[in-house]
């Protein structure tokens, strides 16, 4: 476990370090903005065009890890319909509840992948986003649709969305270039290795930056739930699961990282735009990646290949 929480370790150092720069104003505010944009529209998807277009994707078993990934996600969305009775919170806060339960932080995953099990894990994660983020989408805009209380959403944009998303995208080229072994040019993938090198840094540091270490005592329940459903119950449920589809080695362990990795900032976004409760999704951004480098650790030592 030392060796794992060793490799995870500056990971957790570089978003301290984001943190510290956003509060202290040591780059300017009207950096972080346009540093997510890169990241999430240009070096993200450099790092996952040129890792599916080098491996070697014969070995993956994409079917059993689709099953276990999307069993986890459903298994998560069950629960926490389940607990909100018990709960007895209101919509909007159930809403930022259950997006804390059950999204995933993608660039965490993606560097911690990269600083445990090598390049090869960038194709892996790269996968179980594409698997996951179309089914998060749609099922996450339903329900908070019915429990915010926000009125219909426009299906219409949701599909389009899905399929515009710079990260789907990605995954689509390096898989078709991939599979029908189509020549890419050494300058373009040298120019793509470049590229993406500054990926994992600065989604990092963006990460940081977005932490907000402020908490309404009237949700702490809430809080603490959805950090326990996702850092405590998701990875326990993703490892039987993968027992059960027979998913084992890198696989399960970067299904596992998805699950035990804390939500992603994005949901703060979608909380405001269909009625969540924002404040609290902060909480619950900022408290999930804090304790996330206590609670990765054990559990990535368990599953390690």
């Amino acid at each position: 476990m030392l060796t794992t929480a060793g490799a995870i370790l500056p990971i957790f150092l570089l978003i301290v370090v984001g943190f510290i720069f956003k509060r202290t104003g040591f780059i300017g505010e009207g950096f972080w903005a346009p540093a997510e944009k890169l990241t999430y529209y240009v070096l993200l998807p450099a790092l996952i065009v040129r890792s599916i277009t080098e491996s070697d994707l014969s070995s993956l078993p994409v079917g059993p890890m689709a099953l276990a990934l999307l069993s986890t996600g459903t298994c998560m969305i069950l629960l926490s319909l389940l607990i909100k009775p018990v709960l007895q919170t209101d919509g909007p806060s159930f809403t930022s509840l259950l997006q804390g339960a059950t999204r995933i932080n993608a660039y965490l995953c993606f560097a911690i992948g990269d600083a445990l099990y090598g390049d090869v894990s960038i194709a892996h994660c790269a996968y179980c986003l594409a698997v996951m983020m179309p089914f998060m989408n749609v099922t996450l805009v339903t329900l908070m649709s019915a429990y915010a209380g926000t009125g219909k959403p426009n299906w219409a944009r949701v599909p389009l969305q899905i399929a515009r998303n710079p990260i789907i995208i990605g995954c689509a080229i390096g898989w078709l270039v991939n599979t029908l072994a189509l020549p890419v040019p050494d300058w373009l993938m040298a120019s793509l290795s470049i590229l993406d090198r500054g990926t994992l840094p600065l989604a990092l540091l963006c990460v940081g930056a977005g932490l907000v270490l402020m908490m309404d005592r009237n949700q702490v329940l809430a809080m603490t739930v959805s950090v326990v459903l996702k850092l405590g119950a998701m990875p326990v449920i993703a490892i039987v699961l993968c027992q059960y589809f027979g998913v084992t080695g890198v696989p399960m362990a970067i299904v596992v990282l998805f699950a035990g990795a804390p939500a992603s900032t994005s949901s703060y976004i979608l909380a405001r735009q269909m009625g969540g409760n924002a404040p609290l999704m902060a909480a619950i951004l900022s408290v999930q990646t804090i304790l996330a480098a206590l609670t990765l650790p054990p559990i990535l030592a368990y599953v390690a290949p």
